[in-house]
């Protein structure tokens, strides 16, 4: 019965017109992104041609121009880029976020207990959360490297353009990054679907106390703004020190946008995240009764 439960949340929750709607308007931030660098690797690609032309000598600064770092995860200069990782809470959200406030106010959520047990259907309401959210997060960010290698050359970063890829020695999984770099793509892909999959299940958590479908869906975004705005203002006070990003809005792209991200910090927010929503959503909703 739980088999059969799973497979109806995850159905609807990436079958449906929100989760579509979600992907695409994330696809379009993408592809501005996409089309920037493209334009932007035109003129510096001429550049460097006529550099070696004028010389007679093949220019060596050709390789910095490479895949990884005109990628939207790789490039942190384009509007394309900003506004998709400064929305990404919305979009992840919108897919299946409101789905408990609008079963519950429906009755659905008594049949459906009935039928399979609460904690049944609450861990599938809550996988089907996860998904989605991990989802949506992602195939925005797969589709713009896939269309990306598309233009641009796979050239094995070199750590002697450092700068070009904004990747330093202590940034987070550096020596993947420079040692095979699709390993590293596939593994901030995976950190961004777990942890995007964990902030989606917060609307699944706060939905006892918050009623409205949307005031759920809208709460993660104000949450994580609440957090980064909390970290600029508070805790990044000394321009002369180097921080630990804290931010999920700065640690969840793919290079570090004003200080380097630190494993640990990521495992310790995605541990809290967990036991938060899960103990929320799945355990202390399985022990009381449905009203």
């Amino acid at each position: 019965m739980f088999k059969n439960t799973l497979r109806l949340e995850c159905r609807k929750a990436v079958c449906n017109p929100f989760f579509f709607l979600a992907v695409l308007i994330g696809v379009v931030m993408t592809f501005f992104s996409l089309i920037t660098m493209a334009e932007s690797f035109a003129r510096d690609m001429a550049q460097h041609r006529q550099i070696s032309e004028e010389f007679g000598l093949r220019n060596p600064l050709m390789q910095m121009e490479s895949l990884f770092n005109h990628w939207i995860g790789g490039e942190g200069s384009s509007a394309g880029a900003s506004d998709y990782f400064f929305l990404f809470p919305l979009l992840i959200c919108i897919p299946y976020g409101w789905s408990y406030c609008s079963e519950r106010r429906s009755g659905y959520i008594k049949n459906m207990v009935i039928r399979t047990g609460k904690m049944q259907y609450y861990l599938a309401k809550y996988a089907a959360l996860f998904l989605s959210g991990g989802l949506a997060m992602t195939l925005p960010l797969l589709i713009n490297f896939l269309a990306a290698a598309m233009i641009f050359p796979a050239v094995k970063p070199d750590p002697s353009y450092m700068t070009a890829y904004g990747i330093g020695a202590s940034s987070f999984l550096s020596m993947l990054f420079y040692g095979k770099p699709f390993l590293y793509i596939g593994m901030y892909l995976l950190v961004d679907f777990v942890f995007c999959g964990l902030i989606a299940c917060l609307c699944f958590a706060v939905s006892d106390v918050v009623k409205n479908p949307i005031a759920v869906t809208l709460l993660p975004f104000f949450f994580l703004l609440g957090v980064h705005y909390f970290c600029d203002s508070f805790v990044y006070r000394k321009i002369e020190v180097m921080y630990t990003e804290l931010s999920p809005m700065h640690f969840l792209r793919p290079i570090p946008m004003v200080y380097d991200t630190s494993g640990l910090v990521i495992f310790v927010w995605g541990s809290v995240l967990f036991a938060v929503t899960f103990f929320t959503a799945v355990i202390r909703r399985g022990r009381h009764e449905i009203y």
